[in-house]
């Protein structure tokens, strides 16, 4: 009888330690900020790179803040008109990870 008993521990214990490995697995990544910044950045239309001001570039990229959002700015004032949106990792403090997550909502005009 004591034997079912422990059975019963070890697997009850078993099945809880797996559906918390299950859930640890589903959890979003991105912390809930910058996922509240991704949906409404998706809702929105492009952003401009050559056009936009620093605000536009805040509010419609994930990611970029007034600091970052200033230094694309004044990269565009210093080299130019952008070329293509992969030219945005050229800029100080945007690196692959922030182009990736904004190339959908990148556009040159």
């Amino acid at each position: 009888m004591k034997l079912k008993h422990l059975l019963a521990l070890i697997f009850g214990s078993l099945a809880l330690l797996s559906g918390s490995v299950a859930v640890a697995e589903s959890s979003n990544p991105l912390p809930a900020a910058e996922t509240a910044q991704l949906q409404q950045a998706t809702q929105n239309d492009k952003v401009n790179l050559n056009n936009a001001t620093a605000e536009q570039l805040q509010k419609g990229l994930v990611g970029i803040g007034a600091k970052k959002a200033q230094a694309i700015v004044e990269y565009r004032e210093q080299h130019g008109p952008f070329v293509s949106v992969e030219q945005i990792t050229e800029v100080k403090g945007i690196g692959s990870a922030i182009f990736e997550k904004n190339k959908d909502r990148l556009a040159i005009e």
